[in-house]
């Protein structure tokens, strides 16, 4: 499969230089104007953690803007403000991210501070205690959420025994014991052990961003390389699974999920599709039959993440302890025609149309294009993916839908977070 042959201005105008450490910088200079966004992409997600380590490194990175040898968290935090810059981190499951941005003239003075947080934090003891605490907070609150309780049950039960099974915030218990050199460890023996791919886009010259990169790149710590987990698949499921988290409430919601492709399969361009058909947009086949035509449900939607190890194919939604069974048969009824009849034509083309519109717009920013370049590259897949995945979306037929519906929406997984309806 090749890309169109014009090539996008984003892929076109990359260009890529090897960094020490098999790690690469991949690089877009622009004119527009002085905005510029670097965003690291490296494979430490969630996965690499043991799970009784959950939200070690999400607690480890947090810790990078706590302290330097010769910085406060205060005067970090002042003189990337001063700057008009700013420094986030998110651990996923596949991989982890930091991210920066400031203006291209500024960008000598945010790197000073960005190396030193990188080489230099101290990781100070009585902070690591506040960040654990705020980070404990933040798990309760998302979990007062009935989605996120169902996201994470559906999660556990779904990906038991599989390294995508917890989330990279952790869990209160398991954050609760992780200790200073635990989470110090994860940063530290592991930030220059692996691969970095490293997207720059912006009001930069290549040659300055890149002897940057290599500066930064040599003096991260540890530089011998860390062993990462080797890909697993789940195992196949025999029967349906069923799991609840009983709440006082009317009000239900459900995650039902399927096994799906992984990024990396030849089949994934046919599910982004498929997902779209069923509930990835205000067109979709669940929106329009179960929430507006039988208002069975508050919102209704399915989500098919790109994930490089095992897919996941789920459809989520909000609705009442009434409406359960209706719900359910529903559903049901919406798989078993998507298994069983090929959609129209027509219904194709919308959703082909819809997500590569869709990832356009997610390109309109220099900090969504340097993101795009370091996670594909990260992946494995090239930034010549750009380009490559409106190609494979075009290439997906009503056949192949109902084929891909047909082999792998079998055997769901069930979790509900409200008061339930018997199961356990």
């Amino acid at each position: 499969m090749t890309p169109s042959k014009d090539p996008s201005r984003l892929v076109a105008e990359t260009q890529t230089f090897s960094l020490p450490g098999d790690s690469t910088l991949l690089i877009r200079p622009t004119t527009t104007n002085d905005i510029l966004a670097v965003s690291f992409v490296l494979p430490m997600g969630s996965r690499e953690e043991p799970e009784e380590l959950a939200g070690m490194t999400t607690l480890g990175l947090r810790m990078l803007t706590r302290g330097t040898r010769n910085r406060s968290d205060f005067d970090i935090a002042v003189a990337l403000e001063s700057l008009g810059a700013s420094f986030s981190t998110d651990v996923q499951k596949d991989r982890t991210t930091l991210t920066i941005q400031t203006t291209g003239s500024r960008w000598k003075e945010t790197f000073r501070i960005i190396r030193e947080l990188l080489t230099e934090s101290i990781f100070p003891e009585e902070a690591f205690e506040i960040e654990k605490e705020i980070l404990i907070k933040e798990i309760r609150e998302d979990l007062d959420s009935p989605f996120t309780a169902a996201s994470r049950l559906f999660q556990g039960t779904f990906f038991h025994g599989h390294p995508y099974s917890h989330p990279g915030q952790g869990s209160e218990e398991t954050v609760q014991k992780l200790t200073l050199e635990q989470a110090k460890s994860s940063i530290l023996d592991r930030l220059g052990g692996v691969p970095v791919s490293v997207g720059a886009v912006g009001a930069i010259e290549p040659e300055v961003m890149l002897e940057s990169m290599v500066d930064l790149v040599s003096t991260l710590p540890n530089t011998h390389p860390v062993q990462l987990n080797t890909p697993r698949k789940l195992a196949p499921r025999t029967s349906q699974v069923e799991v609840c988290e009983q709440r006082s409430t009317e009000a239900e919601c459900m995650i039902y999920g399927f096994p799906a492709p992984h990024l990396h399969e030849p089949n994934y361009a046919v599910w982004r599709v498929l997902d779209s058909i069923v509930g990835g947009s205000m067109d979709s086949r669940l929106f329009q039959e179960v929430r507006e035509k039988q208002g069975l449900v508050y919102q209704i939607g399915s989500s098919y993440p790109p994930m490089e190890w095992q897919g996941c194919f789920s459809i989520s939604l909000m609705s009442t302890r009434q409406n359960h069974q209706k719900v359910l048969d529903s559903l049901d009824r919406e798989i078993q025609r998507l298994k069983s009849e090929t959609p129209d034509a027509d219904e194709v083309d919308r959703a082909r149309t819809y997500l590569k519109g869709t990832f356009l717009m997610s390109q309109e920013r220099c900090s969504d294009q340097a993101f795009l370049l370091a996670r594909y590259h990260s992946l494995g897949l090239g930034v010549e993916f750009i380009d490559k995945y409106p190609v494979l979306l075009d290439e997906v037929t009503p056949e192949d839908i109902r084929a891909n519906a047909d082999a792998y929406l079998n055997h769901p997984v069930l979790a509900i977070v409200g008061p339930g309806n018997g199961a356990s």
